[in-house]
């Protein structure tokens, strides 16, 4: 039987997460720069009227800064390589889609906090039950 569309849907998701991990990588370089730090604390310093206070602000940034980026986007790629294996898994329907499902599961559980990886594992989790449910037909 063929499985073109579970095959697109987790070409799909290997896709997306592997350009999330790359914007991941990218915002943890630029969020923890000390000259886009500086930058910012020149911005509050010379904005008067906000809507939050700076000590708000201060702590918000010092939290998004704590955040182990490079960590993120390793797991992103390897949630990718799942799929992979998925993907190749060429000869049983089950384990293709047992692979999906925990790639999805493991998406859900680690990056329950950002919605960036969310599309992807909405697709890797639609591919493991087509392929789990889609049975080959009988002639």
């Amino acid at each position: 039987m063929k499985r073109k569309p579970e095959k697109i849907l987790i070409i799909c998701g290997i896709g997306l997460f592997i350009i999330g991990a790359f914007f991941v990588f990218v915002f943890g370089n630029v969020i923890t720069n000390t000259d886009f730090e500086t930058f910012i604390n020149e911005s509050v310093e010379q904005e008067s009227e906000q809507d939050i206070p700076v000590e708000e602000f201060e702590g918000f940034f010092e939290q998004v800064q704590s955040i182990n980026y490079n960590l993120h986007g390793v797991l992103m790629v390897l949630i990718a390589a799942i799929g992979a294996v998925a993907l190749f898994t060429k000869h049983s329907r089950l384990l293709s889609g047992i692979f999906s499902l925990i790639g999805a599961g493991m998406t859900v559980i680690i990056f329950w906090w950002m919605i960036l990886p969310l599309v992807p594992a909405i697709l890797y989790f639609i591919a493991g039950f087509m392929f789990l449910l889609r049975k080959p037909q009988s002639k």
